[in-house]
């Protein structure tokens, strides 16, 4: 009995971290226990030191958990680790998508270039990247070292407090001190080192979290679509993306329901238009608006 009841909480955990759409009802639907069952145990996850989020009856978990990154920590791989995995993924067989998705995933999430003959990796984005997390995980100021704002036009170090990776680990979400507002740096641009302060955050109640959706955009408002595909566009848009863990409901043979949560209508809007006859808009008057005002200017 105890075995079930922890089972159904690590799936529901599962499910909590960083959840977009999923209400307490499906979560409890999807479990096959009630709704009341569901608020006890996110109250118990937040009483026991888990970020809970509620975003309008969007109950989520933040990766800055305890738990959450302890696990993140332990399948974390070193430089040494990545350099071995690199070589190894850029002599595999480039015809097989396997093997594509593999540089896909280690390009975005590690900064690895794979060249047609050579693979190569960026040591000090790496290294910024673990300093990073290092300052996230213990809510430590840090300094970004000759940052290259386009913004601006100039190159200089930041003091910010770094509290949420996005775009795997592209950007960095940080509330910087000088200006007093968040703001997202690219990992990239960051020419010299990251270097981690004693100092802690001061400035917790201020940071506002940012969200990126499948597309690319981020946003700190995320806005809840439906999309109803066909068997063509969700092929298209598990391979296009390479996500396989996107949860499809199938209607019936050739229909799958499909719940996105969107930070832009530019990218669902470009796929909704590029495959007008394979895709329906369920649920989301913001997207059925952006993609009848493009397509009345054509």
């Amino acid at each position: 009995m105890e075995l079930n009841k922890f089972d159904r909480q690590l799936k529901l955990l599962e499910m909590l971290i960083d959840n977009m759409y999923l209400t307490i009802q499906e979560m409890g639907k999807k479990l096959g226990i009630s709704t009341r069952s569901v608020y006890r145990y996110i109250q118990f996850f937040e009483d026991n030191g888990f970020d809970v989020y509620n975003d309008q009856g969007i109950y989520s978990v933040g990766h800055n958990s305890p738990f959450v990154a302890a696990v993140t920590k332990k399948i974390h791989f070193t430089n040494e680790e990545l350099n071995c995995l690199g070589l190894l993924i850029s002599r595999a067989d480039r015809t097989n998508p396997v093997v594509n998705k593999l540089k896909y995933r280690f390009r975005n999430i590690y900064g690895m270039n794979f060249g047609v003959d050579d693979f190569r990796f960026d040591k000090n984005i790496s290294d910024n990247v673990e300093v990073l997390r290092t300052a996230i995980e213990n809510r430590r100021l840090c300094v970004l070292q000759k940052y290259n704002s386009l913004n601006s036009k100039d190159q200089r170090d930041r003091l910010v407090e770094p509290f949420q990776f996005m775009n795997n680990t592209n950007e960095v979400r940080c509330f910087e001190l000088e200006s007093g507002i968040c703001k997202n740096f690219k990992v990239t641009r960051i020419k010299g080192k990251v270097i981690m302060k004693k100092e802690k955050w001061k400035h917790d109640d201020l940071h506002v979290n940012y969200f990126t959706d499948i597309f690319g955009f981020s946003s700190a408002q995320v806005w809840k679509v439906i999309l109803r595909l066909t068997t063509v566009s969700k092929t298209i848009l598990m391979e296009e993306f390479g996500l396989e863990e996107i949860r499809f409901v199938q209607e019936d043979d050739v229909h799958f329901l499909v719940h996105l949560p969107v930070c832009n209508m530019k990218g669902v809007g470009r796929f909704v238009m590029g495959l007008i006859d394979e895709v329906e808009v369920v649920k989301g008057d913001e997207l059925r608006q952006y993609v009848n005002e493009k397509l009345h200017r054509i």
